[in-house]
């Protein structure tokens, strides 16, 4: 797979300090992650239950209904049990002026919700307010006094989030964008987060049959939620198979606390695939090479996780550029970012590159441009600290109080492996950015943390010193300049962003303990809680060592790029799944040995 050195991760903050060694992502279990909302509150699955239906408000039922008389509110009822879809009353409001017409709307509303609308029309010199049945079915069964958004929480397991959004949509047969989340959480691991659909019951939740998804803490709301609507996420991890000094693990994560680790964006940004990762697509479309873009997106990949029928569509379409045969390889009812290129090139003609491009939805297009950003913006910080340590120079950006670091970044994503762990965040005006330049007068009033560096773009300011100057190499090396990034079709326009240099930890715990048998679990999930799990009880002589980390990030923060500081180790999967293999097999006779030993 990727290496971190290709995607320009190669410092520390800490580069002295030895670290622990250990296996990450093990167990699903052993990677946990919780949304935070914008309160501040750790989203947790507390109950799988329907929600409680509101109570009617007796008062303003009797202020309501006394602005009509009981003759005329039981013509109403008529119309609602009225066989015929026409059926309506006129009510004459001749002597009603607007604010008692207004009272009138208002109590139709309140008692009959979308069931029933009222106009005010003018007929035979009178005014008359009209009640008739509303014909738009999605609109008649909606109750007035219950928020139009229900809101629940996801608990999923080795499932990516736009997975479970493309999951729950095809169940209830709607579009995937129609349900809104915050960000996008880990596939491999435990995850917890909130999401919300536009007038749908609970009821048709809290029916479906998931696999490793469970549903619940159902409510209705008046608002919807929106990409970038949380504060960051609380991570929970096991690091396996640990045999350094508690001494010295004690020491590194100490160091971590205090100084922080930098702010790489993690392999996951990246995809997984060594033969084409999701930047040289964003390079290629940057060049406005469409041809090249495609192909990289066509590309088989021996050894990357994927279907065996887009592994068969790839292969297929490499050999013989003919879409319609590799389609063949699809089902039907397939939504992914291959198929839906392959069937825009079957469609408009082989050679169509520009026109597939734009059959993926335009925020998963972007993860492509968006990682060849974030890749320029690994290297060059990679650079800087190289070359001049964590000292600030003059000529450096640094941010302003108040300022709040967003990402330009995505909604949905149909790769299995991007984006996981990140918190997506919509970008935010960079005019409305208030970042400063280091001076001579303030250079020594200037923390290192507080630093930061811009992702390349056509609207961002770039350090007054040599920093700048590695943009613009690493993009001639590309065959690129900033130009580029300010396209005349907007779907590719990249205003640029800032990002700090360092990341921080907040409310970081840890701790070391003991287990006896290599795959036992370590944390209980929200489901275990739920489900009166325990962890099982560990002997005193138990033979191996974990470190349980529990801490918090703020939003486009990765937990990877942190494990990575205190391990001074490759954070890719396939490394650890390495690791583990080794581990297990070396372990393997002692643990069996154990066992003996234990039943006689």
């Amino acid at each position: 797979g990727l290496s971190e050195k290709e995607v320009g991760i190669t410092e520390y903050v800490n580069s002295s300090c030895k670290g622990f060694t250990g296996i990450i992502k093990h167990r699903f279990s052993d990677f946990q992650v919780h949304e935070i909302d914008l309160e501040g509150n750790v989203i947790e699955l507390k109950n799988t239950l329907l929600p409680e239906l509101p109570e009617s408000d007796t008062t303003a039922e009797c202020e309501h209904r006394s602005v009509l008389s009981e003759d005329v509110w039981k013509k109403i009822d008529e119309v609602v049990t009225a066989e015929s879809d026409d059926a309506s009353v006129e009510i004459d409001v001749t002597d009603k002026d607007k604010a008692g017409r207004t009272l009138i709307h208002k109590a139709v509303k309140f008692f009959y919700g979308s069931k029933l609308y009222s106009n005010t029309i003018s007929k035979d010199d009178k005014t008359i307010l009209k009640v008739g049945k509303c014909k738009n079915k999605e609109r008649t069964s909606w109750p007035a006094n219950q928020g139009q958004y229900l809101h629940f929480t996801v608990f999923k397991e080795n499932v990516d989030t736009t997975n479970v959004v493309s999951i729950i949509g095809q169940k209830l047969r709607m579009k995937a964008n129609s349900i809104s989340y915050c960000g996008t959480k880990d596939k491999r691991g435990k995850t917890t987060q909130r999401m919300c659909i536009r007038r749908r019951r609970a009821e048709e939740l809290h029916s479906l049959k998931l696999f490793q998804i469970t549903l619940g803490d159902y409510c209705y709301k008046n608002w919807s939620l929106r990409l970038g609507n949380l504060s960051g996420n609380k991570f929970t991890i096991a690091v396996r198979n640990v045999e350094t000094p508690d001494n010295d693990i004690n020491d590194s994560l100490n160091l971590l606390k205090e100084n922080g680790f930098v702010n790489y964006y993690g392999l996951q940004r990246f995809g997984s695939s060594l033969l084409s990762p999701t930047f040289v697509a964003g390079k290629a479309i940057l060049l406005k090479d469409w041809k090249k873009a495609v192909e990289s997106i066509l590309k088989p990949r021996n050894g990357e996780k994927c279907s065996p029928q887009v592994k068969k569509a790839r292969e297929t379409w490499w050999s013989t550029k003919n879409a319609g045969l590799a389609l063949r390889c699809l089902p039907r009812n397939d939504g992914s970012i291959e198929g839906k290129v392959l069937r825009a090139l079957k469609n408009q003609g082989n050679d169509q590159y520009y026109n597939a491009l734009f059959a993926i939805p335009r925020n998963t297009m972007l993860l492509y441009v968006h990682a060849y950003q974030s890749l320029i913006w690994n290297k060059v910080v990679s650079k800087r600290i190289k070359e001049y340590g964590f000292n600030p120079m003059v000529g450096d950006l640094w941010l302003v109080d108040g300022f709040n670091e967003k990402v330009e970044d995505h909604k949905e994503s149909d790769d299995e492996e991007q984006e996981s762990e990140e918190s997506s965040m919509e970008g935010k005006p960079v005019c409305q950015q208030n970042v400063k330049k280091v001076t001579a007068e303030n250079l020594t009033q200037v923390k290192f943390d507080e630093l930061v560096l811009p992702l390349p773009g056509h609207d961002v300011e770039y350090p007054d010193n040599i920093t700048a100057e590695w943009y613009s190499e690493l993009l001639v090396e590309d065959g690129l300049s900033l130009e580029h990034f300010k396209s005349a079709n907007m779907a590719f326009a990249l205003f640029g962003s800032y990002r700090k240099i360092l990341g921080k930890v907040d409310d970081f715990t840890w701790k070391i303990t003991c287990y006896n048998s290599f795959d036992d679990d370590l944390i209980l999930s929200d489901l275990d809680k739920l489900q009166n799990s325990t962890l099982p009880t560990q002997p005193e002589s138990s033979q191996y060592k974990a470190v349980i980390l529990d801490f918090k990030l703020k939003p486009s923060q990765y937990a990877t790029m942190l494990l990575r500081e205190v391990m001074k180790c490759e954070t890719a999967v396939s490394y650890h799944a390495a690791l583990t293999k080794c581990s297990h097999s070396s372990k393997e006779p002692e643990e069996q040995n154990v066992k003996k030993v234990t039943a006689e």
